[in-house]
């Protein structure tokens, strides 16, 4: 740990990860199960209410993915291999042998592909909203064609709840952030924007699965949903109404019960 910063419940501070300077949250008692929450684009160095409903039952920890918030990509860190191999090790660092893991678009698919690398390490998995898959016929929203303003509206149904992610100040050092994030992105999906080897992978998961999907994704289409629960054998799917790609912003209550009720129930 290089620095920390508590304040409340909430622990912030930076560990270091395969020499990354990894920046985290972390919140919930200590005794609680651990679960590992992956966010998805854009979406690092938030602590918001969603974040503290999923603490209130588990000690969360919610780190940064390197090129995203305050948590920089070196150049080397350019794939999904390289991103796995990090998670599993920042996992061994914060001494989690084995976790519920929660992952949201970009970060659901990086949990996906986690859990099927190193399922000793996964407890059971939630995929909210994940990138990851390819459904023919289903495409997706190309992100980089898309303008800011235009990424919160095709995102969002309801723009006031888009307010977190709203800069204070439009200036040099913002686009200079937003430019290394969308180059993070590229390096993983800019062609093919999926894994082609992940969809027959994941035949062989058998931890417990929840995948939840806002009913109005224009960003990745609910049928992006089904067939995840397609391929993963015993998968249960949830979708939410009156929400798109951003559940946890629109209904963080709703959301969260559903996770919460998931991770908490006994499977046999």
């Amino acid at each position: 740990m290089t620095e920390a910063d508590r304040t409340g419940d909430r622990v912030e501070r930076t560990i270091e990860v395969q020499g990354i300077p990894t920046h985290l949250f972390e919140a919930g008692s200590p005794t609680a199960p651990p679960l590992l929450y992956l966010h998805g684009t854009h979406l690092g160095n938030l602590w918001l209410d969603y974040h503290q409903l999923l603490a209130q039952h588990f000690h969360l920890f919610a780190p940064d993915i390197p090129g995203f918030g305050l948590s920089e990509r070196p150049d080397w860190m350019r794939d999904m291999s390289d991103y796995v191999l990090y998670f599993r090790d920042l996992m061994t660092v914060l001494s989690l042998e084995r976790v519920a893991l929660v992952g949201h678009s970009l970060g659901g698919w990086m949990a996906a592909e986690i859990a099927v690398w190193y399922p000793e390490r996964v407890s059971k998995l939630v995929l909210s909203n994940a990138a990851g898959l390819r459904v023919k016929g289903v495409p997706m929203t190309d992100i980089f064609a898309l303008s800011p303003q235009r990424l919160l509206e095709t995102c969002f149904e309801n723009l006031m709840a888009a307010t977190p992610l709203i800069p204070r100040e439009i200036n040099t050092d913002y686009f200079v952030r937003l430019y290394a994030e969308r180059t993070t992105l590229a390096a993983l999906a800019w062609n093919p924007h999926y894994d082609p080897k992940l969809a027959r992978r994941l035949a062989f998961l058998r931890c417990p699965t929840l995948v939840i999907w806002g009913a109005h994704d224009r960003l990745i289409p609910p049928a992006y949903g089904e067939e995840w629960q397609r391929l993963i054998r015993g998968a249960q799917l949830v979708i939410l109404d009156g929400t798109g790609h951003m559940p946890m912003f629109e209904q963080p209550q709703q959301w969260a019960a559903h996770i919460c009720s998931f991770l908490l129930e006994s499977h046999q």
